[in-house]
């Protein structure tokens, strides 16, 4: 009979120390985001260059530089939950159904009903990218410009 009850009151013990931990469990908090850093995407694009250590160096300093002025525009954009999700649901449908560059773009302006400044923040955010990524583009040289499959744009011959 003792060790009936000194096992029941162990397994109570265990249950009872154990219950806070599974309770707050399922409540844990998303880990949120990191931001995004802008030499990263810069640096992911130009992997096949084969960039020097200097050229990677510069280019993380000018994405450091331009860094505030990207994130303050981007706060002026302020766009709602509602239309954060809009954009990425127009994103996977409108990639799934094989569209590319600026039919994407259009179909996801159309799904996130933007404001006029909403609109306007958005393209000084991507002007400022942008400029950043032709920085970035002006440090290479030819030959590693071939490497990257970037193309020089063709100069418009002015009659």
């Amino acid at each position: 009979m003792k060790s009936v009850v000194r096992t029941l009151f162990t397994l109570a013990l265990a249950v009872l120390i154990a219950s806070p931990l599974l309770a707050g469990e399922g409540k844990r908090k998303k880990a949120k985001p990191k931001p995004q850093d802008p030499a990263a995407g810069i640096l992911k694009s130009l992997e096949k260059a084969e960039l020097t250590p200097e050229q990677v160096t510069k280019i993380k300093e000018l994405a450091q530089a331009s860094a505030e002025k990207i994130k303050a525009a981007e706060a002026k954009v302020g766009l709602t939950p509602e239309q954060k999700k809009a954009r990425q649901e127009a994103q996977a449908k409108a990639k799934a159904d094989g569209k590319t560059g600026k039919e994407v773009q259009a179909a996801v302006d159309a799904a996130m009903n933007l404001t006029e400044a909403q609109k306007a923040a958005m393209k000084d955010v991507a002007e400022l990218r942008a400029a950043l990524r032709k920085e970035a583009l002006a440090l290479l040289t030819p030959e590693q410009k071939a490497k990257a499959g970037i193309k020089q744009p063709k100069k418009k011959v002015r009659n």
